[in-house]
């Protein structure tokens, strides 16, 4: 996603509206040449519901159109991270503390590109550790990280 595009007003009131909601905004970006197309990443403690997505679309919307913000065709999808959620700010690794990753290094840490495991935190030096299943701690400096996510874990067969 491109943050060209959204006009610094647009992504302030979509953090001020978040905030009044208790939501965080994980992502605003705009991709399309023709038509605009504007995805905001909402979350929350607990979640985010799809009606939730919903009425933040209709009320972002509504002021943009109040606005006229935008001259031509324009479509805007307000969606939740998901389950494999990408983790690229502090404020991520922050709030994915605890939970299952999946982090690709653009060069080997202690061998290894690809380290699974629980996110045990940011350490003071910035770099974020991991602990794999089998109680391996792996010290990962954030510039070497190519790409990290929660990691969805499959139950059953």
């Amino acid at each position: 996603m491109d943050r060209r595009g959204i006009p610094e007003e647009l992504a302030v009131y979509v953090k001020e509206e978040a905030d009044k909601c208790g939501c965080v905004v994980v992502d605003i970006g705009s991709t399309g040449k023709n038509v605009l197309s504007i995805e905001v990443i909402l979350d929350k403690q607990g979640g985010i519901a799809i009606d939730e997505c919903s009425r933040f679309n209709k009320n972002i919307a509504f002021w943009i159109d109040e606005k006229g913000l935008f001259s031509g065709k324009y479509a805007l999808e307000v969606c939740s991270p998901g389950l494999d959620r990408v983790l690229k700010t502090d404020n991520d690794f922050e709030w994915a503390e605890n939970k299952e990753v999946r982090v690709t290094t653009r060069e080997p840490v202690d061998g290894k590109n690809d380290i699974e495991g629980k996110l045990l935190g940011i350490r003071d030096n910035g770099n974020i550790a991991i602990e794999e299943d089998g109680g391996r701690i792996f010290e990962i400096e954030r510039d070497k990280i190519a790409k990290a996510r929660l990691r969805v874990k499959k139950i059953g067969k």
